[in-house]
């Protein structure tokens, strides 16, 4: 995503840099005749003053010589059109730049998040004390069992452990609850009612509620027995 936006940056950059040389090559060509060369040479012709007997020849014809209409005003509003073109297209550069600049830097670390490898024992308690009460207050014992487990990623979290990129939800809990000190069999027997609930076709039931009732307080009776032991509060 930050490259994606990097590359539209230097695309923007480039076109507004474009288009300020287009506007300057413009300003320049509007400024009228330059010094005339002959060839590939400047002509330079001295210039000699006039005889003390020269008389201005009478070159009256009659009319005035007829001149072109002056278009001095119309290029004086074209040079300024363009020099706020140019304006206008040095400051979306500026801004480009700055944004280039700031996507470039490296983002501020989020503040306040946790970042644990690891669930304790009291955030692993209460996560399935919530998970039994989802599952006990769903009315459809098939969503029930989806509810609690979901309520256990939910609550695993927010308790900031991170999921690895290569795991799947029902991965992430399994090994997060598993690097307790709890049932195993249990946590794989949960992790099993949960998987059925998704993937069989044949909806779960009230007993398949009631075992994952069970399951559930087996393994918060596991943890607060460790908990009590001396030293054993993870």
């Amino acid at each position: 995503m930050a490259a994606s936006r990097r590359l539209i940056a230097v695309l923007l950059l480039v076109v507004s840099l474009g288009a300020i040389g287009l506007v300057t090559l413009g300003a320049a060509a509007d400024r009228g005749t330059g010094v005339v060369y002959v060839g590939e040479t400047e002509v330079e012709r001295e210039v000699q003053p006039p005889p003390d007997d020269y008389s201005e020849p009478d070159w009256a014809t009659g009319e005035a010589p007829t001149r072109p209409p002056a278009s001095e005003g119309a290029s004086t509003s074209l040079l300024v059109v363009l020099i706020v073109i140019g304006a206008l297209l040095l400051a979306l550069a500026i801004w480009v730049a700055y944004r280039m600049r700031k996507l470039a830097r490296p983002g501020p670390a989020l503040a306040g998040l946790p970042d644990e490898d690891e669930l304790t024992a009291e955030q692993a308690i209460a996560a399935l004390e919530d998970a039994r009460t989802r599952l006990s207050t769903v009315v459809d014992a098939h969503d029930a069992v989806i509810a609690a487990w979901l309520t256990l990623e939910r609550a695993i979290a927010e308790a900031g452990v991170r999921r690895a990129p290569s795991q799947t939800t029902l991965e992430f809990v399994v090994a997060v609850l598993g690097a307790l000190d709890l049932d195993r069999s249990a946590l794989d027997r949960l992790a099993h009612l949960y998987r059925r609930a998704l993937f069989d076709p044949q909806p779960l039931v009230e007993s398949d509620r009631e075992e994952a009732l069970a399951l559930l307080d087996s393994l918060t009776a596991g943890l607060r027995e460790v908990g009590e032991r001396p030293g054993g509060t993870r």
